[in-house]
Parts: structure tokens; C-alpha cells; sequence
């Protein structure tokens, strides 16, 4: 899976989900197809965001970036530590 079409696939097409927030309550109903955090975001989000992955089996993957980068890549002006793609 290339994490940087996906997401630029999904910015265009208006289905990204922003914040840990918003991911988690997403992955808990369903809503998600993956889910992308960035190299520093905190390590108990992110156990807590691939524990939420397996119950819902949704891949969780690690985006090789920092949040300052995933938050340029989605063309936002800040930055983004957790985003999901809607199905």
C-alpha cells in the first residue's frame, strides 16, 4: 500500500478523517478502510489506534513522516499526528 497516493487519493476525493479523535470513532463504527499515524505521535496513541485496527480489522500503518510532513502532504496548514481513509 503506498501511504502517499492513498492519501492524496482520499484528500481529493473528500473522504479523510482528522485527529485521533475523529480515527478512533470512526474505526469503532466501521467507517474506515486504513489508518495512518505519523512517526511521532505519541506511543500510547498509537497502540491504542493498532489495538482499535485488529478489533476492526482495519490496517494501521505508520506514516514515514512527521506529523508537520503528513499535515503538508494533505495539504493543510498544521499539523496532522492521525488520519483515517472513509470507505
Amino acid at each position: 500500500m503506498s501511504s502517499e497516493k492513498d492519501i492524496k487519493d482520499a484528500m481529493k476525493n473528500g473522504k479523510l478523517v482528522i485527529g485521533k479523535r475523529e480515527v478512533s470513532k470512526a474505526l469503532k463504527t466501521g467507517k474506515l478502510k486504513a489508518v495512518f499515524y505519523a512517526e511521532n505521535c505519541p506511543s500510547e496513541n498509537a497502540r491504542e489506534l493498532e489495538y482499535h485496527g485488529r478489533v476492526a480489522d482495519v490496517p494501521v500503518e505508520k506514516f514515514i513522516g512527521t506529523s508537520a510532513a503528513l499535515g503538508q502532504l494533505c495539504g493543510k496548514p498544521f499539523k496532522i499526528v492521525t488520519l483515517g481513509i472513509e470507505k
